[in-house]
Order: C-alpha cells, then structure tokens, then sequence
C-alpha cells in the first residue's frame, strides 16, 4: 500500500494567511511556517513568600502549604506536603522591579530520600513587549544551583512554545514569613 504526503512548498509558506485568519495575528503566525511566532529566549523573576499565622501575615502572602501527609513512619523530607502559589513575575530580580505576570500553580515534595519537587505552573505576562501565557512542568532537586524545567507550551505570543526553562534561586530568607525568588531564563521554538 502506498502512502501518499503532502509536498512541502516554499511558496505554499510564504502565502498570506487564510482570510479568516487575518484579524487574528496568532493563527495568522502559525499559517506562516516558516516564521517564528514570539521570542526564542525570555527570562523572568518569580518572587514567593509563604503564608505564616504565627507572623499573621495574611495581607501579603502568595503561596500557601497544604496539610503534611497523615502517615505513621518516618517523613524527614516532608513527602507528600504541597504549596499551591500565585506569585508576581517581575522583569528584574528585585522586588520593586517593573511586575510584567503573574505565576500560578502548585509544587509537590515527591521524594522520600531528598527534597525534590514537582513542579507545574503556567506564568501570565500580561505587560511588556510580549503577552501570553507559558507553561512550564518539571522535577527539580532543591539542592542543585541549576535546574532545568520544560516549557510544555503557551498562548498569546507565546503560542505553542516549547523548550527549556532554566531556574536559579537568587535570594532565600527562611525568617518567617519565608521568602524567595527564583529566575527563569527560557530557550524557546515554536
């Protein structure tokens, strides 16, 4: 049996976007094969501080823990524990730099041995020279001063992106309330 696929065409990528894709500079891009549709690398801070009652805290927080596991042995590296989060996204890596988003998502504890975590969250740029969504998925081991997550996709100008997230922790402070920030630099394709 014979297969048959379709040829490819450099004229066929070079044509104008369907009429009904003109208005929507999106689909418009992603007609244009041959185009890359938003930025190939982004980089962005994410700034964290933990809801504590005992600093009573509750006007300025962004993430809060879920309740340890209910378990009968041993839980050194706190296995099972989730924080569910919802942090400003800065262009600098201070606090009172220019917040272009927002990131939400959660991280999960989710090794008995070592601190690893879990994480998933999309980040919301909403100000700047891009504008969309990008979603990021991964395992990191809290020890290491390089992590490496995957970019799984995105919306907006980021649409449809993939790549390589790389994560640094810039600042920690453990006083309570605890507080951190992490950068992003993301390598992306469309």
């Amino acid at each position: 049996m014979a297969v048959l696929l379709p040829t490819y065409s450099a004229a066929a990528a070079a044509a104008p976007a369907p009429a009904a894709y003109r208005d929507d500079p999106y689909r418009a891009c992603k007609q244009r094969a041959a185009t890359l549709c938003g930025p190939s690398a982004f980089t962005f801070y994410l700034h964290n501080t933990v809801y504590n009652p005992a600093v009573d805290n509750k006007d300025y927080f962004n993430s809060v823990y879920g309740l340890s596991p209910n378990v009968t042995w041993p839980n050194p590296y706190s296995f099972g524990t989730t924080s569910t989060f919802e942090d400003p996204i800065t262009e600098g890596p201070a606090n009172t730099s220019q917040q272009i988003g927002v990131a939400q998502g959660l991280w999960q504890l989710d090794s008995k041995v070592g601190y690893t975590l879990f994480h998933i969250f999309t980040a919301n740029i909403t100000e700047g020279d891009y504008k969309g969504t990008i979603s990021i998925l991964g395992q990191i081991r809290e020890a290491d001063p390089v992590r490496y997550l995957t970019v799984v996709g995105g919306t907006g100008d980021f649409l449809g992106a993939r790549g390589l997230a790389t994560n640094r922790l810039v600042t920690i402070d453990h006083t309570a309330p605890a507080t951190w920030t992490l950068s992003f630099d993301l390598d992306l394709y469309y």
